[in-house]
């Protein structure tokens, strides 16, 4: 059944704000005034996402809402507040790609991942669009360890270009997905090499969902990050990077779990486990960096 223009509006489409030119800009003043002067630039952005970006705002203040219980005046400063982190973790995206030396990555739990890894049954590292993943990738680099970034295929391709320009990213490679079922075997052929795959496990894009209470009302999580681990027989870890401010971010890895394609549907099917199992650490995330989560379209449906 074809979708209606309601529920394209709903989706989430997978492409950058701001166009070709506003990222192009961005990236310049970054290299040649540094991240501070980038950084007052966000100032007037995060205001025209406020006035003339209206889904993103309603996204942004139905989040707010359920995670501060505040009125409308209120999430509307702290809508603006949201959209002006967002546009600093992008900047220190490309501030890392550019310079990783010059940002401070405290770590707790990078050795779950270091003892996965060392075992060459393939890793899940499954994260948020929360904090800044490149932070964590950065870190990932200094111990060596290659990763390959589940990316969604919805980018324009001349930004996509753009970004891969900017981020001079060593050994990070680009896993391009489209929703396909033909993505899940790309991933668990990845998985089976015994490399690690970083993924997102708080967007549905195509596969199995499950809903599940998150900030106080159900809402649609991907079953599939689970189920290619347990398909490639490889651990998964939950990891998160949180920004603490300028050059400095805090990264947190939980231990390993090993999922299972068992007893599906049921209350004690086990990816049903380990999604709950990332929503409880997803909560934790936002209960202390409320303002980097960074799903601005309607997650609640």
């Amino acid at each position: 059944m074809p979708e209606t223009s309601h529920e394209r509006s709903r989706a989430w489409t997978g492409r950058t704000r701001g166009g070709y030119t506003g990222n192009w800009v961005f990236i310049k003043v970054l290299r040649f005034l540094g991240l501070h002067a980038a950084y007052l630039l966000l100032v007037p952005v995060a205001f025209y996402f406020v006035f003339f970006a209206p889904v993103a705002l309603k996204a942004s203040v139905d989040y707010l809402r359920r995670r501060f219980k505040c009125g409308l005046p209120l999430c509307l400063i702290y809508s603006y507040r949201h959209f002006f982190c967002f546009g600093q973790v992008l900047l220190d995206r490309f501030a890392i790609a550019e310079n990783p030396g010059r940002f401070k990555v405290r770590e707790q739990g990078l050795s779950h991942i270091l003892d996965s890894v060392s075992e060459h049954k393939g890793l899940v590292l499954l994260s948020a669009h929360a904090g800044g993943w490149e932070a964590a990738m950065a870190l990932l680099g200094k111990s060596n360890i290659p990763v390959n970034v589940v990316m969604f295929e919805g980018e324009e391709e001349k930004i996509r270009r753009l970004i891969d320009k900017s981020a001079h990213r060593g050994q990070i490679r680009i896993l391009s997905v489209s929703g396909s079922p033909e993505d899940s075997l790309a991933i668990v052929e990845t998985l089976n090499r015994g490399e690690v795959v970083a993924m997102h496990g708080d967007r549905t894009v195509g596969g199995r969902t499950i809903k599940l209470p998150f900030l106080g009302a159900p809402a649609d999580f991907p079953l599939w990050p689970y189920a290619v681990a347990a398909a490639a027989n490889a651990p998964l870890i939950h990891a998160f990077a949180a920004r603490t401010g300028t050059y400095s971010y805090r990264f947190k890895a939980w231990p390993a779990v090993n999922p299972r394609l068992e007893r599906s549907g049921t209350e004690k099917d086990p990816l049903r486990k380990c999604a709950l199992d990332f929503v409880l650490h997803l909560e934790q995330f936002i209960a202390e960096y409320p303002f980097q989560w960074f799903n601005f379209y309607p997650f609640w449906k």
